[in-house]
């Protein structure tokens, strides 16, 4: 019979002669409290997301009247002249002075609206509104009236709504003017 190999000499097997212990593993390093530069970057990141969230917020509803009156303008083709003129004063209403706008109509009024695009939209709406304004109040309507009358509403509500905002110094200078 053949004896086991042994690497080890006798007297190392024994327990008494190593005198071995068992193995400690440190505690757990804890990753709590997070240092403060991670707190002021994590109230940094919320506050962001809370003021763009209350800036879309304030875009979104600012943009609600236009919204509405273009999907009237396409969802129904057979306004009349002077439905698609009370509706482009009702959206103007929501955006601009309601007791400057109230007194106006006829050519006071597309000279408001006119007032308010930018000027390379001017010349534009003018065209395709001023047929539309003159006959206004007269008895016959007729549909390439209505149809271009369509397209100077879109245009204005497109590009006048909603109004740019003036700077504080310019606000001044057209008050006084």
């Amino acid at each position: 019979m053949q004896q086991p190999i042994n690497a080890l000499p006798d007297n190392i097997l024994t327990e008494s002669v190593l005198d071995l212990k068992d193995i400690h593993l440190p505690e757990q390093i804890s990753n709590f409290p997070v240092a403060y530069g991670w707190w002021l970057l994590m109230a940094l990141i919320i506050l962001i997301v809370v003021v763009v969230i209350i800036k879309m917020r304030k875009i979104i509803k600012r943009q609600q009247v236009k919204k509405q009156a273009l999907e009237q303008l396409k969802s129904n083709k057979e306004m009349t002249t002077s439905d698609i003129i009370a509706l482009l004063k009702w959206a103007a209403m929501h955006y601009f002075s309601r007791a400057e706008l109230a007194k106006l109509f006829g050519d006071s009024l597309q000279q408001f609206l006119y007032s308010k695009l930018p000027v390379k939209y001017q010349q534009n709406f003018t065209d395709l509104s001023q047929q539309a304004f003159e006959n206004q109040y007269s008895a016959r309507s007729t549909t390439s009236i209505d149809s271009k009358l369509n397209q100077a509403a879109i245009l204005w509500l497109r590009h006048a709504l909603p109004p740019k905002t003036l700077p504080p110094e310019n606000k001044n200078q057209v008050v006084s003017a």
